[in-house]
């Protein structure tokens, strides 16, 4: 194939591609095309291609992990994302997801889809709690970041002194039988890690479908008219206060959600492991690398992460390397990607069209 042939088919591409994006349902499209692979993904896991399988670099556990901070960053995005009201305080909705389920089932027996749901209720109004506090006295920027952040404190310091919360040991996880039940969807307890990621990729469905939802209403217009100019939202009669409360209170609900099934997934939870000042890190860190106030940016940015950094701490035997593989993807995504991995196909097509001229009057000299 000539260089004139190459330039007009990488043309075509970056027509159909354009036409695609511009397109109302792209972003709908491109997330079926990425729930579908995601689907068939411990399948693929177990395939060898050339006498290499990619189960040996990752397993279905290191999948779980990864969707568990998809589902938490996608909650996060919604807040923080939509509203520009930056948290880093996330892990106190995350906390008492866990908590609230896995206390309610080990006091009570009740069973751990409705202490998940009173977790998740609970980290709700705790976070319309903090809403109310901070958006009352107009917290902004830095200040309310630095408020959130008390509040995952205040909390973790909570669990971790009153003994009828489980003090500093916390909790361990019942097997299905104490509370009257068998390992299967009903008792949300498995003898397998596949059913596992089955379950918390419905819970990241749940999410995405709820977040994409909120982004094409009027809601998402309000929210995303507060991140712009919150001044000037007020001004044409948005009511900013009430619209943030909306925004942190489901942002709370479903990050909950993710640390409910964080404390199913485990057989121990303790305010150390979901309060934990670096659960705030995990939480935010894939929206930032994938895309803030994005749909597909959290799901992106989980994987590119996380398997990284298992990868490395697998690769390289020094304790806390993986720590520093998130600093340095984060390090590299704010100063040369400022807008997260999804930008990356059309820097990609801005870049073909920049040289791509050049290089099309260069092939056609030659020839």
């Amino acid at each position: 194939m000539s260089n004139a042939d190459r330039s007009n088919r990488l043309d075509r591409l970056r027509r159909r591609y354009r036409a695609f994006r511009s397109k109302s349902y792209s972003t709908a499209a491109i997330l079926l095309a990425i729930f579908a692979a995601l689907l068939v993904s411990p399948i693929v896991l177990e395939l060898y291609f050339f006498g290499f399988s990619l189960g040996s670099w990752i397993s279905v556990h290191v999948l779980v992990i990864t969707l568990v901070w998809a589902t938490a960053a996608q909650g996060w995005n919604v807040m923080s994302g939509y509203t520009g009201q930056f948290s880093f305080g996330h892990a106190a909705f995350f906390g008492l997801g866990a908590y609230g389920t896995i206390l309610l089932l080990n006091t009570s027996g009740l069973n751990p889809w409705l202490g998940m749901l009173i977790g998740a209720t609970a980290a709700g109004v705790y976070g319309l709690l903090i809403g109310v506090l901070c958006f009352r006295y107009d917290l902004r920027g830095h200040y309310f970041a630095l408020a959130t952040l008390a509040f995952a404190e205040l909390l973790r310091h909570t669990f971790n002194t009153v003994p009828a919360l489980g003090g500093a040991s916390g909790y361990f996880k019942p097997l299905p039988r104490a509370y009257g039940g068998e390992f299967g969807l009903a008792a949300f307890q498995f003898r397998e890690t596949l059913p596992y990621y089955y379950v918390i990729l419905g819970f990241l469905a749940i999410v995405t479908l709820v977040s994409l939802a909120i982004k094409q209403s009027r809601l998402g217009l309000y929210l995303f008219a507060i991140r712009e100019d919150e001044d000037a939202a007020a001004a044409v009669g948005i009511p900013t206060y009430r619209y943030k409360l909306v925004g942190i209170s489901v942002s709370a609900f479903f990050t909950a959600l993710a640390g409910a099934f964080w404390a199913m997934y485990f057989d121990t939870i303790r305010p150390g492991t979901v309060f934990d000042l670096l659960v705030n890190v995990e939480i935010l860190l894939p929206a930032i690398v994938g895309g803030v106030g994005t749909v597909i940016g959290p799901i992106v940015g989980a994987f590119v992460v996380i398997p990284l950094s298992e990868i490395a701490r697998q690769s390289v035997d020094i304790t806390g390397f993986d720590r520093i593989v998130y600093g340095l993807v984060l390090i590299g995504i704010v100063l040369y990607s400022p807008s997260g991995a999804v930008s990356w196909p059309r820097r990609f097509v801005e870049l073909l069209d920049e040289y791509g001229p050049y290089e099309s009057r260069r092939s056609n000299e030659d020839e």
